[in-house]
């Protein structure tokens, strides 16, 4: 299961494996699950009793609850392939180049607009019906083509409360380049030195 959490090959625009892109992306939308999955249960609340395991009962469990376990599941993937893919990433240390940073600037708060554009829209709402499910499915889709493809890779408010996220100019070999890095170090300072593997287009992990 580990291998499907890795770095594609160079020839690749992406260098995470899909995989490792919509695990990721259904991590940044953790609180939206949850919240999600509380709404549809007090809505249905009346429903929670036991009956049985008919398969009458099952259908209106299915009816009125398969939305939970289908974000349940969700979030289940986006943990475990989460944590597979930086754990197969800071494996590759010993393939990182070392350079100097020159300027940084973080940009944790990037996650902060990042969370509120989901989780402020949800706590308005009214009722959760058909239209509402099929809105949110359309919107997942186009979400993870633009999560992608852009730096909303590491612009993750889950991940961000864990590792610091910089926009950072360092020197490489006397020539002077611009990355967005994230980092388990949270202090980082001009001048220090780090090594860093490449994620993507202008994208780095950094040791």
């Amino acid at each position: 299961m580990g291998s499907f959490f890795v770095l594609m090959g160079n020839n690749s625009p992406h260098l995470l494996r899909p995989y490792s892109l919509f695990a990721m992306f259904c991590l940044s939308y953790l609180p939206l699950f949850f919240l999600l999955a509380v709404k549809v249960v007090i809505a249905n609340e009346g429903f929670l009793h036991f009956v049985g395991f008919d398969s009458a009962a099952l259908i209106v469990c299915l009816k009125k609850f398969g939305v939970v376990f289908i974000l349940a599941t969700l979030a289940l993937f986006a943990c475990i392939g989460t944590w597979l893919t930086f754990r197969n990433i800071r494996r590759l240390e010993s393939n990182a180049i070392p350079v100097q940073l020159t300027s940084i600037k973080p940009k944790n708060e990037e996650a902060l607009s990042y969370l509120a554009s989901y989780v402020i829209p949800l706590l308005i709402q009214g009722d959760t019906g058909l239209f509402e499910y099929i809105t949110f499915v359309v919107l997942f889709i186009i979400y993870y083509k633009l999560y992608s493809t852009s730096s909303l890779i590491l612009i993750n408010p889950m991940l961000n409360m864990i590792y610091g996220l910089y926009d950072i100019e360092y020197e490489y070999k006397g020539k002077q380049k611009n990355a967005l890095i994230i980092s388990k170090n949270k202090w980082l300072e001009e001048g220090e030195e780090l090594k860093i593997v490449r994620l993507s287009h202008r994208l780095y992990f950094a040791y």
